[in-house]
């Protein structure tokens, strides 16, 4: 028989459960930017228009994980909250719920991309020729938002019972597909043809389709909740509406987030490609910080869920300091790691623009001031959705991105593009102050009837 995996989250060490749990989390977040990373390296090569185009197109995707939120979290939530509870039954039911929610969810966005993809497109003004990119590598990776939506569901049905190696190992195999798959399919190899911008986009579906058939031969193989959520598949209206209900706020402060910089990004496009080329770039730097601190996430959610469905609030709180100690050193070490290499990052990427570089360099020694609150804030979310609570953080997330925009266009005639930059970081070091303001208030007088 497989030995067990999963680990009681309210019976083991809190400090070691929350570190074991989130290393293969935090390995995924760094292989993931590798192959981000990496992809961006070999676009670069197709020069700044194909940097560009891809980077207009990224927003399409964040809005497809920000929708998959909504089933994942929901689910997981419920989830993890049932089987602290030892409901095993009810935690199936959950899972199962949630898988039909995202799948459809999925469909629908699908749909809608290949309606109207040419009106977001145009919606930049960037030119034919990065235009006619970007309709090119959208209409391709469009079709893999079914896998954007159900991969991070099949993922979070493991994290809610307390097991994050098996889709450490699946969700890694697939972004290694993707690393060795993107030169072949951009440059060609011996009888492959060269595809250019097109290949990128046909490595990065092939991947997320091996990580979905290989989730769903390993669930079918496994025994337990994992397993049997794939079976007998039992639609309930009372949980489709609780799921939806509750991941809906955190969908909206990724979604709104989205679309807020795709306002921003618009700004940027006003100076030219390069700009545009610099975020995308940087932000994909950046992810260090915020993709390995919303992995930590994850678990946190799940920690404090168990305990919280189980009523052990002595473990509630203890699991709070540890999760906010453990996102605030990922924070500070991602703040060291911009600031200090700002100068030779971009390099990697756009080794002869020396314009490009400058400013990208500019772009993270701004954005690094940001990285210790931004990992709080996303810690504190992790905290509030395992307290079945989602409006306080998406409240927080909207009103403070938002703030963006107005910032934005206070700065950019003294600041130029770097105004917007400025934007973001100020509102990032807010949210984390708020939420930590909010997250203590809550803890002290919200949760303190519940008995050990």
């Amino acid at each position: 028989m497989e030995k067990r995996r999963d680990i009681d989250l309210t019976k083991e060490n809190i400090r070691k459960s929350l570190i074991k749990l989130s290393i293969p989390l935090t390995l995924t977040a760094f292989v993931q930017i590798a192959y981000t990373l990496v992809d961006m390296i070999w676009i670069g090569r197709l020069g700044s228009g194909a940097v560009a185009a891809v980077g207009v197109s990224y927003f399409l995707a964040w809005i497809a994980e920000a929708l998959g939120l909504i089933s994942k979290i929901g689910g997981g939530v419920y989830a993890s909250q049932a089987y602290g509870r030892k409901d095993i039954e009810l935690t199936s039911l959950i899972l199962k719920n949630s898988y039909i929610q995202g799948a459809f969810i999925s469909i629908i966005y699908i749909i809608l991309i290949l309606i109207f993809k040419r009106v977001f497109i145009g919606f930049y003004n960037l030119g034919s020729e990065v235009s006619t990119l970007a309709d090119n590598y959208i209409t391709i990776t469009s079709l893999g938002y079914f896998f954007v939506f159900l991969n991070p569901i099949f993922s979070q049905s493991f994290y809610s019972i307390g097991e994050s190696i098996t889709p450490f190992k699946i969700n890694t195999l697939g972004l290694v597909l993707n690393i060795v798959l993107d030169p072949i399919f951009i440059f060609g190899l011996g009888p492959i043809p060269a595809i250019g911008i097109k290949g990128a986009a046909l490595a990065t579906v092939t991947g997320q389709a091996c990580v979905f058939i290989t989730f769903i031969f390993v669930m079918i193989k496994k025994e337990g909740i994992v397993a049997d959520s794939l079976k007998n598949f039992t639609f309930s209206r009372i949980w489709q509406k609780r799921i939806f209900i509750l991941g809906l706020p955190v969908a909206l402060i990724s979604g709104i987030h989205a679309l807020i910089t795709i306002v921003l990004n618009k700004l940027m496009a006003n100076f030219g490609p390069k700009p545009v080329a610099v975020y995308s770039i940087g932000s994909q730097l950046e992810s260090i910080s915020w993709k390995t601190t919303e992995g930590c996430q994850v678990v946190i959610q799940s920690l404090i869920a168990q305990n919280y469905g189980a009523r052990l609030i002595k473990r509630v709180k203890k699991s709070v300091k540890e999760g906010l100690r453990l996102v605030g050193i990922i924070g500070f070490i991602a703040t060291l790691i911009l600031f200090i290499f700002r100068n030779y990052l971009f390099k990697i990427f756009i080794p002869d623009d020396m314009d490009t570089i400058a400013l990208g360099a500019q772009y993270l020694a701004i954005l690094s001031a940001s990285q210790f609150m931004q990992a709080l804030e996303i810690g504190s979310t992790g905290i509030f959705q395992g307290l079945s609570d989602t409006r306080t953080p998406a409240f927080i997330s909207v009103v403070l991105n938002a703030i963006r925009i107005p910032l934005s266009f206070a700065f950019i005639p003294f600041m130029g593009v770097m105004g917007i930059w400025f934007s973001m970081t100020i509102s990032s070091i807010l949210k984390g102050i708020i939420s930590l303001y909010l997250l203590r208030k809550k803890i002290k007088k919200n949760i303190v009837y519940i008995k050990d």
